[in-house]
Order: C-alpha cells, then structure tokens, then sequence
C-alpha cells in the first residue's frame, strides 16, 4: 500500500478516535515516508524552561523527579509552534481510567499521554528528546517529535503528524512506525506497519531507509486477519 492509500486508510479507521487531520503540511520523504522534517534553527521552537536534561536533578525522589520531567515535556510541546494547534490544544491530563479499565503503565506518574525518550541522534556532545503523543482513550499515536538541544534551550527538529505514528532511537538513528489500516480494520487490529529509518546529516533527517511488514504474512498467525 503507498503513502498516500496508507493515510486515507488510517483516516478511514482512526476519524472517530483523532479526527484525522489534514494531511497539508506533512512533506512525504521519498515514495514511501509521510513526515516533516523541519530545519535545525535555534528560532525553531522556544526552548525548555529547564536545564538538561528536562526535569532532572529535581528530587531525590525518582518518581517526583519523573513528574517534573513529564511536566517539562508537555510545556514543551504546548508552547512550540510546529506542533499543529490542535494537538497542544487537547494535550491535557487523561481522565481517570473507569472502574474495571486498566490505566497506562505510568499514569501514576505521568497522567499525560506523552512518551518521552532521550538519546544521541543529531551528534555526540547532546542528548536528544523524542517525543510521542497519543489519544488519552486508545493509545494512538498522533504526534511524533525530535527536538535538539541547542543553546539551553530545545529546538523541534523533527516532526511527522500523520496518525497513527509512533517515533523511537535504534542505533543513533531515527525510527518513525506508522500502522497501516485496511479499510475493514478496527483500530485494535491494523494489517501492517510501515517503518521508515531517518539519520541525521548534520543540519536535518534525512530517510535512509523504508520497509513495510504484513502482520498476517510475517507471523502466519492470522494476528491481520479479518472476520
């Protein structure tokens, strides 16, 4: 399936979780890659409020300490300008879970729906922040972002908002995973993911490498299989 399928197919199954937003202002990288890698500019997004890296050193306790770090990362991400406006605007606290629905594995800690990762991706000298962000309800991946420290402060150099998305750090590069929905797929079941790896060349990412993985091929368990 092509990007631009692959996107109208995840619209089709997740507009009633996120509502899908326009896909204008995501830059497809090569055939395959819907992101928006945006330019390394110390102008780019307004920097933390807090030394590196965010939240610690606060407390010696770990779970305060990681409170504090949650905390920073969502002040981030709310005030930075190349997040679309209606992500920071519904990025709140989750609700408590209902009687008998499991809560998220840090919603003690974290009650926002923000993961965040710290790594090496843009130079040796720095550690970076990558940052997800999700639906409170079902988990979906709606923002993924990179952003660089640069004088003290943060600097979003990265972003892709086509859900369902998720970003992480695998041997210094950049891996951005996005589930694919056939058109008949629940939004607990998609038939495949798309993965395409992003390596820093100095003053942005670029796409270094794309794969696509059939759930139902791969395992031969039938886990993308319908009816």
């Amino acid at each position: 399936m092509g990007a631009a399928a692959a996107a109208v197919a995840v619209c089709g199954a997740l507009v009633a979780v996120t509502g899908c937003r326009d896909a204008g202002g995501v830059r497809e990288e090569g055939t395959a890659a819907v992101a928006s890698p945006a330019p390394a500019s110390p102008s780019a997004s307004p920097p933390a409020p807090d030394a590196h890296p965010l939240g610690s050193g606060r407390s010696a306790d770990p779970r305060t300490a990681d409170a504090k770090a949650a905390a920073d990362v969502v002040h981030l991400v709310k005030r930075d300008p190349k997040v679309a406006r209606d992500i920071r605007d519904s990025l709140a606290a989750c609700p408590a879970p209902s009687a008998g629905v499991p809560a998220r594995p840090s919603a003690s800690v974290d009650p926002y729906p923000v993961d965040r990762r710290a790594g090496r991706l843009t130079g040796k000298d720095a550690t970076d922040l990558v940052v997800n962000v999700s639906t409170c309800a079902d988990s979906v991946g709606i923002g993924s972002y990179v952003y660089r420290r640069v004088d003290g402060g943060y600097v979003n150099v990265f972003a892709d908002e086509q859900p369902p998305v998720f970003a992480e750090i695998g041997d210094g590069t950049l891996k951005v995973t996005h589930q694919v929905y056939e058109p008949q797929d629940a939004v607990s079941n998609p038939s495949g993911e798309d993965v395409t790896t992003y390596r820093w060349n100095g003053t942005r990412f670029e796409e270094v490498s794309f794969s696509h993985r059939d759930y139902e091929t791969d395992d031969g368990t039938g886990s993308g299989s319908h009816g």
